[in-house]
């Protein structure tokens, strides 16, 4: 299986799977020896790391119950621009309201920027499909929930999501989007629509094929074939991704049509 898209490195947890044949046991038992995270939430577990940040598992004091923590990794806290980053995704997530955008508690700026998210459970979409490709009817709930987070980015002037299937979190049928760290508005010339509908298109074929779309090369010149040769896919559902994909971004659909296409088989 061809290696998936997105600059992570997970430990088995909640949220499921493993990477580069690492595996790291973790407790995921609270305990009162828990060690203190910052003021009011106390560790867990450590769930992952990214690029940019560590993911843990923590309990909240004061709503007295689990939630998840994204806080800037050590190595890039004196990085004034990854700082601000943080801190930006969060008092945006902070105004959302969307089902399959995960929901923001709390932000802090200081001593060390972090992110307080609702604790869900299921596993990352890089962890399902490590275990095989998603079943139609899982694919048909993934593409009609993204696009219409999507959608609702859209609609507030904001694109550009990074849509890895480590930033996605599937839990029996229900899809939640994890990052907006590198959402920004449309610049002249662009739209969110075709920004957004090719990263859609991306990682509707990876949970279908669990390979990324392209191999060496320019995007749009090696799209591997195997989705237009999965049979267990209409051709209507085959087209619109492979339109997601087009190099041309006038090409591409909008994420309502992706929606529409795949919503009788959700």
């Amino acid at each position: 299986m061809g290696r998936l898209s997105g600059c992570v490195r997970r430990i088995d947890g909640p949220w499921g799977g493993r990477i580069d044949g690492e595996a790291v046991v973790v407790s995921l038992a609270f305990s009162a020896r828990s060690a203190a995270f910052t003021n009011g939430y106390r560790t867990i577990a450590r769930l992952w790391r990214a690029d940019l940040c560590d993911f843990y598992e923590a309990w909240s004091e004061e709503r007295e119950a689990r939630c998840v923590v994204k806080i800037l990794r050590p190595d890039r806290r004196a990085y004034a621009p990854d700082r601000r980053r943080v801190v930006s995704e969060g008092e945006l997530l902070l105004s959302l309201t969307h089902p399959h955008i995960v929901r923001a508690y709390e932000v802090r700026k200081d001593p060390v920027p972090f992110i307080v998210l609702e604790a869900i459970g299921g596993s990352t979409l890089a962890g399902m499909i490590e275990r095989g490709p998603l079943a139609v009817r899982d694919l048909a709930r993934l593409a009609t929930q993204i696009s219409s987070a999507l959608a609702y980015l859209h609609r507030r002037g904001y694109a550009n999501v990074d849509l890895a299937p480590s930033n996605v979190v599937f839990d029996h049928g229900h899809a939640r989007v994890l990052d907006l760290s590198t959402v920004r508005h449309p610049r002249t010339g662009e739209t969110a629509e075709s920004i957004d509908s090719f990263g859609l298109g991306s990682l509707l074929y990876q949970a279908a094929t669990c390979r990324a779309p392209f191999g060496e090369g320019a995007a749009g010149t090696h799209v591997a074939p195997s989705l237009k040769k999965n049979g267990r896919l209409l051709p209507a559902t085959v087209s619109v991704v492979m339109r997601c994909l087009s190099a041309a971004p006038a090409d591409r659909p909008a994420v309502a049509e992706v929606a529409r296409v795949f919503a009788p088989l959700a």
